[in-house]
């Protein structure tokens, strides 16, 4: 498999759009390519290495206790939850086809893609999209992190946008520490309906397109909204409230593929979240 070949690999992987193509490059100069033939085990349960892999070619299967979990194919990732973690693998992988994988280190993960928050938004978008059993048994998808706050705090309490998950009834399940921005503690907004900090008419419209169900290229993005600064805390009477580009996408229990399929039995989550302040800086 030659650069070229891999490069065009690279770029089937959902968060490479984010990423410029010197990036992308030097992706592939910098991290080791890993080759495997058919049969042989990438990594077993419960071993320890600090790296996440894309497939460049071929098929791998994603397994624990010989229960089948899932397949990953070409621009797929799997493998994250040891590097953000920093524990040992939760389930083992082996090649079902001659495959070339991507091995992303640790260091280059938050140097080249952790400090991207675009990439991270995709990213834990792609997890929350993968299905029930994948996320009950490797423990990676979005709603893990309801479960467990420590679940991505390596990455969400690293970047300074605002992240939600808002349950189907409207109401705050998760924050993250950068809604200090408005003078709250995050566990202070847990329970709370996501339009008490919403500063604006709380009508079907915004709700359809801030809590929305719609996942793919139907999704909210850099929608235009103002949230409200907390009125106890220092900041207001500075700020009464502050503007933000959301982009926000419905979370399901079943892969996005059967989400937009008719007749499929599926369940509503919540929404995910992600709101940015890219003038901050000039207003404080």
């Amino acid at each position: 498999m030659d650069l070229t070949q891999k490069i065009s690999a690279l770029k089937q992987v959902s968060f490479s759009k984010f990423i410029q193509d010197d990036d992308l490059w030097y992706l592939l100069y910098t991290c080791e390519s890993v080759s495997l033939k058919a049969g042989h085990i990438l990594f077993a349960e419960k071993t320890f290495k600090e790296s996440m892999f894309i497939v460049l070619e071929g098929e791998l299967e994603v397994y624990k206790q010989n229960k089948h979990i899932a397949f990953r194919g070409v621009g797929d990732f799997f493998g994250e939850m040891s590097l953000l973690e920093s524990k040992p693998r939760s389930a083992s992988v082996r090649a079902v086809a001659d495959s070339v994988l991507l091995e992303i280190d640790k260091r280059t993960f938050f140097s080249y893609l952790g400090s991207n928050t675009k990439v991270i938004w995709n990213i834990l978008i792609t997890l929350s999209g993968r299905n029930r059993e994948d996320l009950d048994v490797i423990d990676s998808g979005y709603k893990e992190l309801i479960r467990s706050e420590e679940k991505y705090r390596r990455i969400v309490e690293s970047i300074s946008d605002l992240i939600f998950q808002v349950d189907p009834d409207g109401l705050i399940s998760f924050a993250n520490q950068s809604v200090s921005i408005l003078g709250y503690e995050a566990d202070e907004l847990i329970g709370k309906p996501f339009n008490n900090i919403y500063d604006g008419e709380w009508g079907d419209k915004e709700k359809h397109h801030i809590l929305t169900r719609r996942v793919g290229p139907r999704t909210t993005t850099n929608r235009e909204i103002s949230l409200k600064v907390n009125p106890l805390s220092s900041l207001h009477g500075i700020f009464w409230y502050l503007p933000f580009l959301i982009n926000s996408s419905g979370i399901w229990n079943v892969p996005q593929e059967m989400i937009l399929k008719k007749d499929v039995a599926k369940e509503f989550l919540g929404s995910l979240l992600v709101a940015r302040n890219d003038k901050m800086d000039l207003m404080m």
